[in-house]
């Protein structure tokens, strides 16, 4: 990502990352430009059950996860929601939750999220193959 996409706004933790263009960590994608998951943020502004807001920020490249840093009067917080939308253009759906895990920062979701998932895949998708 280029240096002057990445604000200063956004949580150290993920700066962190984007800064050094760690995106793929297959089977996580983390953004490459601010725009790029503005779907998955409308989505989950949608269904939301707890009518919050996210700055989404990674998404899982074989299913409709998605992660987002929770906007709270504006701003953009540490916490990370980790979430899988309907995408149904009906509106907020009440009949289950789409948050799957909450945790309290990007470096926290990468260790118990990120790499748990990349050592599964790394079990049966061959290092070659990507």
């Amino acid at each position: 990502m280029d240096r002057k996409s990445i604000d200063s706004k956004w949580p150290n933790a993920l700066r962190w990352l984007l800064v050094q263009n760690l995106h793929s960590f297959v089977p996580w994608h983390l953004m490459e430009s601010p725009e790029e998951f503005q779907f998955a943020a409308k989505a989950f502004e949608r269904e939301d059950i707890n009518n919050r807001k996210v700055f989404v920020f990674a998404s899982r490249q074989d299913n409709d996860d998605f992660a987002g840093l929770e906007i709270v009067d504006g701003e953009i917080q540490d916490n990370v929601i980790y979430f899988h939308p309907t995408f149904s253009s009906s509106g907020q759906n009440n009949s289950w939750n789409i948050v799957n895990e909450e945790f309290v920062d990007v470096f926290e979701f990468v260790s118990k999220q990120v790499v748990d998932d990349m050592k599964d895949w790394a079990i049966s998708e061959d290092a070659n193959d990507l």
